[in-house]
């Protein structure tokens, strides 16, 4: 996994907002991913103020 890539894109895709969807976030990461990496990214998410929205959420 290469988190600073997959956050250099969570941060432009949130830049306006705050946050992200699943299928956004889903979208950036690879299939291969364990679950120590994806408490990795969602620690990176939390560290740098981005929300994780769910995508049928209302705006």
């Amino acid at each position: 996994m290469d988190l600073q890539k997959i956050m250099a894109k969570a941060r432009d895709i949130a830049k306006s907002t705050g946050t992200i969807t699943t299928e956004q976030l889903n979208g950036l990461c690879p299939n291969n991913m364990g679950p120590d990496d994806i408490a990795t990214l969602f620690t990176a998410l939390r560290a740098e103020g981005i929300r994780l929205k769910d995508d049928d959420a209302e705006e």
